[in-house]
């Protein structure tokens, strides 16, 4: 039976891992997707939405709070998706629609005790609850914020980022005979070159851990951003990759790599253990919790510490590659815990 007909997203920088759990509403529940998105200066990667069978793009420059209103009207959803508090005009429009249809938000921040969650929980009253129904997270750490800016669990669900469970899996699947004959020694890291990333960290730890112990590992550098990175005879620098492309690329990796600062969740990280990398990470990457055990599919180390960045970088390249073949195969189990269909599912739960 069909939850609803048709949905309205008000999203900010949409990405394809978002476009995955889209298409799954359009092609399995046979629900209509309308989704306002970002075009302007505010978005920080160049990929740029394309419309598909049941789902339609629409320019957020286009709109006024009028106009999105009467959109809204005219397309009578029972579910309003929004991305999050970062665009005035959007909240402008849950408002108006706010005790008449289902308003649910996305909500990936992290609860860690600090001044700042503490602040957001005493007025979460005026900043959240004035506008939100329903909480979407991806993680219990998220669970656990929205928990305490006063929702109730039965108004919190989850599963909220996916990887693309028709392309990673696929390479998986495509080059599992090539890997278990002759892996690949080359970590990669994907994502904005970017501070809070960490990336400064893991060019230094990966130099570090080279010159200690000689062998033939190489680290890619997949992205764009403001952090200049210099490609050497060991880095390769490349710009942004498409999901297909870092998918194709994954014949060549043999660990993904995210050592984020701050990372409330991380899809990247499932979509690498989809297409079989053991990952290593830092402890303050969301999805590490599900998709990352220590010594079993990869190694979450410590945040900011270059020495157990280095330690964890060794440790993986000195492993035979055999074991390194098994924690592939560890990854890429774990992973179906998550896809776009469960996300999917979730979210039409609240109907």
């Amino acid at each position: 039976m069909t939850p609803a007909k048709n949905i309205v997203y008000l999203y900010s920088e949409v990405m394809p891992y978002a476009i995955s759990v889209m298409r799954v509403l359009a092609q399995d529940f046979g629900i209509a997707v309308d989704c306002i998105c970002w075009d302007d200066a505010r978005k920080k990667t160049p990929f740029v939405p394309v419309n598909e069978p049941g789902i339609t793009f629409h320019k957020r420059s286009s709109f006024t709070r009028e106009s999105i209103i009467q959109f809204i009207e005219g397309k009578n959803p029972p579910l309003l998706y929004i991305s999050g508090r970062m665009d005035k005009l959007y909240l402008e429009a849950v408002l108006h629609f706010k005790d008449k249809i289902k308003i649910i938000s996305a909500c990936d921040n992290q609860w860690d005790g600090s001044l700042k969650n503490k602040i957001a929980a005493l007025t979460s009253k005026w900043v959240y609850k004035k506008y939100f129904e329903y909480f979407w997270v991806p993680s219990q750490r998220s669970y656990e914020y929205t928990r305490r800016m006063g929702y109730a669990k039965n108004k919190i669900v989850r599963n909220m980022y996916t990887g693309d469970a028709n392309i990673f899996p696929k390479a998986f699947l495509d080059y599992k005979a090539a890997k278990k004959e002759k892996y690949p020694h080359e970590l990669v890291y994907v994502g904005r070159f970017a501070k809070v990333k960490g990336l400064d960290l893991l060019v230094e730890a990966f130099t570090q851990a080279k010159n200690e112990v000689k062998n033939d590992w190489s680290l890619t550098l997949v992205g764009a951003g403001d952090v200049p990175v210099t490609a050497t005879a060991d880095i390769k620098v490349k710009g942004f990759m498409t999901p297909q492309e870092l998918a194709n690329g994954s014949r060549n990796w043999g660990v993904f790599c995210l050592p984020s600062t701050k990372e409330p969740w991380g899809v990247v990280v499932h979509e690498f253990t989809m297409a079989g990398l053991p990952v290593i990470c830092s402890d303050n990457v969301g999805a590490g919790d599900s998709l990352v055990i220590n010594n079993y599919n990869g190694f979450v180390f410590e945040s900011g510490n270059l020495a157990a960045l280095k330690n964890a970088l060794i440790e993986m390249m000195a492993k035979p590659d055999e074991e390194l073949w098994e924690m592939a195969n560890r990854s890429h189990e774990l992973s179906k815990y998550q896809s776009p269909t469960i996300a999917a599912y979730c979210l039409l739960s609240i109907l």
